[in-house]
């Protein structure tokens, strides 16, 4: 093989790479409006509101990659939920010790950095001020048991991205995949920005019907990023109230 047909196959190959590259970066397409779906989008709609109506509790474990402005990490979070605001978010270091613990019962919390405890009456700033998670409690119960917030017909608009569709109301958007699951929820605030998205992928059948592995919860307001990829989960489970307890002093 000549310099020259060396020079040239290997120049083909580097453009080869390079477009595979572009087309990898390249953003996905934008879903564009859509009419006479409306029976197709209520179908949605109401299957995702029904199964999420059967989720009341949850049980899961798995991985959390969180990024925001005070930096990033990767820690085990273990995952406790229960309508309409009871939550138990435990985040463990390398030796399973509580890194953080936030615990509430819906009315009292208590927060465990990993050196000191502080509780006190839960407010819809609680989680915000402690994890930047930008949700009042029972919205966080909403967020992680999959559960769109109520909805008045007709919706302002049905956009499509191939067979995907994003439904929106006035107070959110609502996401599904081409197989119909729901893919995400995007809160709206009253001038139609974005409050808090939380997004749904890989679902499987678990013990008491089905729930996305990997959930993220994304807020513009604290720029935080919480990823989630979860080892198991389990809907419904009985959970003792004491787990969700406000602890009297000491470290939960």
């Amino acid at each position: 093989m000549t310099s020259f047909a060396r020079t040239l196959r290997i120049a083909t190959a580097l453009a080869g790479l390079w477009l595979l590259a572009c087309a990898s970066l390249a953003p996905e397409p934008a879903f564009y409006p859509i009419a006479g779906d409306e029976a197709g989008a209520r179908a949605r709609v109401d299957r995702a509101l029904a199964e999420a109506e059967e989720r009341t509790s949850l049980r899961a474990v798995g991985k959390a990659h969180v990024a925001g402005p005070r930096g990033s990490g990767n820690v085990k979070q273990v995952i406790l939920v229960e309508r309409p605001a009871r939550l138990r978010l435990e985040s463990l270091n390398v030796l399973g010790q509580a890194a953080t613990l936030l615990v509430t019962d819906g009315a009292r919390y208590a927060f465990f950095d990993g050196k000191t405890l502080d509780d006190g009456p839960v407010s819809d700033e609680t989680l915000r001020e402690r994890l930047g998670l930008a949700l009042a409690p029972e919205e966080a119960a909403g967020a992680l048991l999959a559960t769109p917030l109520p909805v008045t017909w007709p919706p302002r608009a049905i956009r499509a991205r191939g067979a995907e569709r994003e439904i929106e109301f006035a107070d959110q958007r609502l996401r599904f995949a081409d197989g119909g699951e729901l893919a995400a929820i995007e809160t709206l605030d009253a001038s139609g920005a974005v409050r808090w998205t939380a997004e749904y992928a890989t679902w499987r059948e678990v013990p008491g019907g089905r729930y996305p592995f990997r959930v993220t919860l994304s807020f513009p307001g604290t720029k935080l990023r919480a990823e989630l990829e979860l080892d198991s989960a389990e809907l419904n489970p009985k959970l003792e109230p004491g787990l969700f307890r406000v602890a009297g002093g000491g470290a939960p």
